[in-house]
């Protein structure tokens, strides 16, 4: 039964206040039967965080776990101080670590390109990672006494593989198609360049044979390692080389009666490049339009290609020399100099009387001087006559001495005779 209130609103009669009261229960009770729809489910709008680079940051989704995970690869000019300022981490707990004898070093001293894991709570170092090579990995926690360290251990697996290969059109593809990759064919070429200049000699035809390692790590392959023992016959005659590594950890490729596969010089001073002109006594000049003995090699190769130093020896001249625009010589003993002309620029503090090293960088490549492109020119000299580069005999280095000669032949055998054994079909590069 409804209960109607007398009105006490000045000038409204008491009939008209029931009619009111009347018409608002009715209203309200409507409304009360009326079926009734929930509210339209309005999703949360998305917020995108601007990305940061070379910065990956993980939140942990259970409540109970009050930290984070910070993935970070280091950049060039980046510190362990620097990272932490970036993240806004404890300091002080970075005064800690390096108060850690075995940590200082590692700590300090951040690789480019390395991936660091950092895991905090709200600033406050919980944990850190850094993987210090292929096999270890440095785990820094901490507990309730302070920070703790770990290096833990994943041991690679190293095989040895070999794979042959028939030269078609270059090194690199017969290299891609015997499944190696560049790095392999850079270190062939490298391993016979005082024998075989790889611009000039090498031949459709041509085949070679590589023992190297293959490296992996719980299965999945990482990459090749070092290339154990090689044969290359080059035009019909063939080269063999075998690492050896001594007593002093000292590695070096040898010959399978242990010479050196060293020389005093290598053939061309720029790496896989195109010879646009050979040694030619009659050769007619290409600005001065008269024959003028060519008395070196030209090099084709982009501005800016390294050269490196023929040999080991001292600069005799580094400057500008006439027709040779930029030139560096270098005297290396026994009445022998080299010369390298058109050169765009010099090594950095390369001097007159500086000694350098066996394919040392010395300056690079231009078309500086009576030039028509970019390429280098160089000259082997013997007591002021020149020679032909290409054709020179180059005086070898050391071989293993006498009384260390059966330890080498025992330790090389097994690998020398991995170069006669089936790799496989033949692979033709095309």
């Amino acid at each position: 039964m409804p209960i109607f209130i007398k009105s006490t609103i000045p000038g409204v009669s008491t009939r008209t206040s029931w009619l009111l009261q009347i018409g608002l229960l009715a209203i309200v009770t409507l409304l009360a039967i009326l079926p009734r729809e929930d509210p339209p489910i309005v999703a949360a709008e998305e917020t995108r965080v601007p990305p940061v680079a070379n910065l990956v940051t993980t939140a942990p989704h259970e409540a109970s776990v009050a930290f984070a995970t910070i993935e970070v690869v280091v950049s060039r000019n980046d510190t362990m101080d620097r990272l932490f300022r970036r993240f806004e981490l404890n300091l002080a707990d970075l005064a800690s670590l390096r108060d850690l004898p075995e940590l200082r070093s590692q700590i300090d001293k951040l690789q480019p390109g390395e991936l660091l894991r950092i895991m905090h709570r709200g600033g406050e170092l919980v944990g850190l990672e850094r993987k210090l090579s292929d096999s270890e990995t440095l785990k820094v926690t901490r507990d309730s006494s302070g920070f703790s360290t770990d290096v833990l251990k994943n041991p690679l697996e190293i095989h040895t593989r070999t794979a042959s290969a028939t030269i078609d059109s270059s090194l690199f593809q017969a290299a891609a198609d015997a499944q190696l990759n560049d790095r392999i064919a850079f270190e062939l070429a490298e391993i016979f360049q005082y024998d075989i200049d790889f611009v000039l000699d090498i031949q459709p035809g041509d085949r070679f044979t590589v023992v190297y390692e293959d490296i992996s790590q719980d299965g999945t392959p990482l990459r090749t390692g070092n290339i154990l023992a090689a044969k290359f016959i080059n035009e019909g005659r063939e080269y063999r080389a075998v690492r050896y590594t001594d007593a002093d950890g000292h590695s070096e490729y040898f010959t399978p009666d242990g010479k050196s596969l060293r020389k005093a010089f290598i053939r061309a001073p720029v790496q896989f490049s195109r010879v646009s002109s050979r040694f030619n006594p009659s050769r007619r000049h290409p600005v001065l339009n008269r024959i003028r003995a060519h008395k070196g090699v030209d090099y084709a190769a982009p501005i800016g290609t390294p050269v490196r130093a023929a040999g080991e020896g001292r600069v005799r001249f580094v400057g500008i020399q006439g027709g040779y625009g930029n030139v560096v010589e270098l005297e290396h003993g026994s009445g022998v100099v080299t010369v390298y002309g058109h050169l765009s620029r010099f090594a950095a503090r390369l001097r007159r009387g500086e000694h350098v090293e066996l394919g040392q960088i010395i300056a690079f490549v231009g078309m500086t001087g009576l030039a028509t492109g970019p390429h280098l020119h160089y000259e082997y000299r013997v007591r002021g006559v020149h020679q032909n580069p290409q054709t020179v005999a180059l005086p070898d280095a050391a071989p293993i001495p006498a009384a260390q000669l059966d330890g080498f032949l025992t330790a090389t055998a097994d690998l020398v005779n991995m170069l006669d054994l089936p790799a496989g079909p033949a692979l033709v590069a095309r």
